[in-house]
């Protein structure tokens, strides 16, 4: 079953924001505004949270994502003068890229956003807000690359863009970090970490790269097929899903060295050490306690995470799935249904805020519900917001930090 979350909306805004430097405008009113402005802040940490410092009235004392204020009035008669203050606002602040986005409401009746500039602009007009975050973090991305000319010409060897990784997912920083530590160990350089806090520079630097990675696949495969058509850039996916989980991170790395005609073995020789490092203390839990084999979990996730935490939990740790919900469509849903009919749990499509586990692995709000209702005694969370609130240390989600951060938090608090 399918549970509500972000929407395409929230997505478009989420993309414009990871571009270093960028400045998202609303048109729109305070509604559509303070929410996305307030995720914003909390992600990327970019200008503090000290309202003096963003005293404009476009910014509402927030330091991300000015707005018109639209109101009822507007609706009517439109607001094209307010809209021209705002552009002027913003230009005078020489943003990296400016970009125009209408609220749902603002779209309907029809609010063009046809401003030039020296500065890179990108613009959606119609937003997605009954669509998934990843088709509108998608959308927000393909406006982003037809606003900003990419390089095309001299392909350098063993480079490649990182493709769908947000700046409104958990330990994204993190997790880039640790993945261009690994790439980097077979000698493979990262150009371009797209909607990940990359500069405008690093999006026209993108084109000459040797490969894209699709990273999470439901957020880029029409953007890396953009790049495929336009500039020649190939693309890899790895059938195992996103990066996390000794295997499934295993495949991905194997799968990039064998496009780029480079040795995987000083990556791989991490993954090793990693996992013998995880076995041992595995190992210790199952000689005390017998666990975690035969532990119960529930899991909820997007198709390219729920695939290799499905499978790291149930193949490495031996724990049983009593509820598996995918909240969105992608290329690894099917594998997810897959798998779990060959391992005899084709019916763990339970709403897991009514099934009882002994962990749950989901995006914080859903974690802290299960945990409430007294259906789990521990919980990992995999997507914004957190279960803390300060958290001063590098905590990946993906790469092989990210591995032990899963198998870390899904051990904690098992008991017989």
């Amino acid at each position: 079953m399918t549970e509500p979350g972000p929407e395409g909306f929230i997505g478009s805004i989420m993309a414009f924001e990871g571009v270093k430097g960028s400045i998202t405008a609303m048109n729109g009113p305070t509604g559509c505004k303070y929410y996305p402005a307030s995720l914003a802040e909390a992600m990327t940490r970019r200008g503090g949270f000290n309202p003096m410092m963003h005293d404009s009235r476009f910014y509402l004392g927030q330091s991300r994502i000015p707005c018109t204020y639209m109101d009822g009035n507007d609706y009517v008669s439109g607001c094209k003068a307010r809209m021209e203050e705002l552009w002027n606002d913003t230009c005078a602040r020489e943003p990296s890229l400016v970009c125009l986005i209408n609220s749902p409401g603002a779209s309907l009746i029809g609010e063009e956003l046809g401003f030039r500039s020296n500065i890179p602009v990108a613009a959606i007009e119609s937003p997605l807000p009954s669509s998934s975050f990843s088709e509108g973090y998608e959308t927000a991305n393909l406006a982003i690359l037809h606003s900003i000319s990419t390089v095309a010409e001299g392909c350098k060897d063993r480079t490649v863009n990182l493709l769908g990784i947000s700046v409104a997912d958990t330990g994204w920083e993190d997790s880039v970090e640790d993945l261009r530590w690994l790439l980097s160990l077979c000698g493979i350089e990262v150009i371009c970490a797209l909607g990940a806090d990359c500069s405008v520079e690093d999006i026209r630097r993108s084109g000459t790269a040797a490969l894209n990675v699709a990273v999470h696949d439901e957020r880029c495969l029409r953007t890396a097929r953009w790049y495929e058509a336009e500039l020649g850039t190939p693309f890899f996916r790895s059938p195992q899903g996103a990066p996390i989980g000794f295997n499934p991170l295993r495949t991905w790395i194997e799968g990039i060295c064998q496009r780029l005609a480079t040795d995987p073995s000083p990556a791989l020789t991490a993954i090793k050490e990693a996992r013998s490092r995880a076995k041992r203390e595995i190992s210790r839990l199952d000689q005390y306690h017998g666990l975690p084999r035969g532990s119960s979990f529930s899991l909820q996730a997007r198709p390219s995470l729920a695939l290799p935490i499905l499978k790291t939990l149930h193949g490495y740790l031996g724990m049983v799935p009593v509820a598996v919900n995918v909240t969105e469509e992608g290329p690894c849903k099917d594998a997810v249904e897959t798998y779990l009919k060959e391992i005899g749990c084709g019916d763990a499509g339970t709403d897991l805020l009514s099934c009882p586990a002994d962990i749950v692995v989901a995006d914080g709000n859903t974690a802290a519900n299960v945990l409430a209702r007294g259906l789990a005694s521990n919980a990992v969370d995999i997507d914004p917001p957190g279960l803390v609130s300060v958290n001063i240390r590098r905590d990946p989600l993906l790469g092989l930090d990210g591995t032990l951060r899963l198998l870390d938090r899904s051990l904690q608090g098992l008991r017989r």
